[in-house]
């Protein structure tokens, strides 16, 4: 009698996908920029089954205002750690410009997270982005939070506020961008938020803050009872101000004016002021800044390549490709422009490289200190030594953006064909 041999198929590790095993929950984390209108989602999951690609990470960013779920990527990763710097490409890229701090979640509060904004696109009638299949199970079964998990939950994607000119900004940012839950978690009591129903969800491009002062008084406080014994009652002072706020949206421009009362640091009232279009070259003069650029020029023909790992300041950058090179913009690694009283949307961004295909390289700046440490994080980097410092300028308007779209492949030759050059600075050593 013949004996028949017995094959057994054994699973080569380039076959295997997040669902060849059972997933084991590692850790997750969430951006606390919710009052920013976005944040960023991470998840770790452990698949024990698995011969080699052992570690599974997902990476959602969520948009609160308008495109919901906005975007998915995800990475299966060996035990070895061989696709770190893929993980960290993918992070930069969707979180680099976030400027929040990463707060640890709960597998219940994630899969919640989840489902709240693909529940969101359903009611938008937008579709879900990327492979959807590698996160559907996070959608089912259907998770529920008592108003205790809710709160805590909310507290976890927003960054704690220490000045009123944090609260009033990122009050407005909300309301302007018709994110009216948000923006009651900053209230106290009832407050009416939806005060002008005729914009649609804008962005704020800036806002400046005065105090709000009675023409009577002179003062911007104002004393009320907290029980019903008017006479003999506890007082607590409640302060107004005044804000003067620029939105955009559908390339149209507005100023709104609003007056926003705060008690300690929650909005007890927000009252409506004016609101007029300007054009956009007057929305264009009252954001306008000074730019700081400085060129560098390669010493050899033989181009060195320039990446996420060529400097301290890029490694955390966003990277966009253009016609004659590629954008690298380094953000603050914190939201603190958002306390200023005087807010710019742009005042996230610390510095750019504009990295050109020929090798030349642009660096661009809106303060002296900050172009300064561009060009120190160059010039010690190991590309350092193979860069020469060729010009520096001081723009009263932005011109590095009309340099990428003129498709020239020399920042020097732009310039003498824009405007008159600048003196040269002396490079700091």
């Amino acid at each position: 009698m013949e004996s028949k041999t017995q094959f057994q198929v054994i699973r080569g590790g380039l076959s295997e996908t997040p669902f060849t095993s059972s997933r084991q929950f590692v850790s997750s984390y969430i951006t606390d920029t919710r009052l920013m209108g976005v944040v960023g989602i991470y998840i770790h999951w452990y698949l024990p089954e698995n011969m080699l690609l052992k570690h599974f990470h997902q990476f959602f960013y969520m948009d609160a205002e308008e495109f919901g779920f906005d975007s998915y990527e995800s990475v299966l990763e060996s035990d070895d750690g061989d696709r770190y710097f893929d993980i960290k490409n993918i992070e930069n890229k969707m979180m680099g410009g976030l400027g929040g701090r990463k707060v640890r979640l709960t597998e219940k509060e994630v899969r919640y997270m989840i489902q709240s904004y693909a529940d969101l696109n359903l009611r938008m009638k937008m579709p879900l982005p990327g492979e959807t299949g590698e996160y559907e199970f996070l959608l089912y079964p259907r998770v529920e939070l008592d108003p205790e998990e809710e709160y805590s939950l909310m507290c976890k994607q927003c960054p704690v506020l220490e000045t009123p000119y944090q609260v009033i900004n990122y009050f407005l940012m909300r309301c302007f961008g018709r994110d009216f839950g948000a923006a009651k978690f900053l209230t106290r009591g009832y407050v009416r938020t939806d005060i002008f129903p005729e914009h649609k969800g804008a962005t704020l491009m800036s806002n400046s803050i005065e105090n709000a002062n009675d023409a009577t008084s002179g003062s911007n406080t104002d004393y009320y009872s907290t029980d019903d014994d008017k006479t003999f009652g506890t007082f607590n002072t409640r302060k107004s101000y005044l804000c003067q706020s620029l939105i955009e949206y559908d390339g149209k421009y507005f100023i709104v004016v609003t007056q926003v009362t705060l008690d300690r640091l929650k909005v007890v009232k927000y009252e409506r002021i004016s609101s007029f279009r300007v054009s956009a070259t007057e929305a264009s003069m009252m954001t306008t800044r000074p730019e700081y650029v400085t060129v560098f020029d390669p010493l050899d023909d033989d181009l060195l390549e320039f990446n996420s790992g060529s400097t301290e300041l890029v490694s955390s950058a966003m990277v966009t490709a253009h016609d004659t090179g590629r954008l690298f913009m380094i953000f603050y690694p914190h939201n603190d422009h958002v306390g200023k009283q005087d807010y710019r949307l742009s005042d996230d961004v610390l510095g750019i490289y504009y990295v050109l295909d020929n090798g030349q390289i642009v660096l661009c700046a809106y303060e002296r200190k900050n172009i300064n440490m561009l060009e120190k994080d160059l010039m010690t980097s190991a590309i350092g030594p193979f860069m020469l410092p060729v010009a520096k300028y001081q723009f009263k308007d932005p011109v590095l953006y009309d340099f990428i779209s003129s498709g020239s492949e020399d920042f020097e030759e732009f310039v003498d064909i824009i405007s008159e050059r600048e003196p040269d600075d002396d490079f700091d050593e």
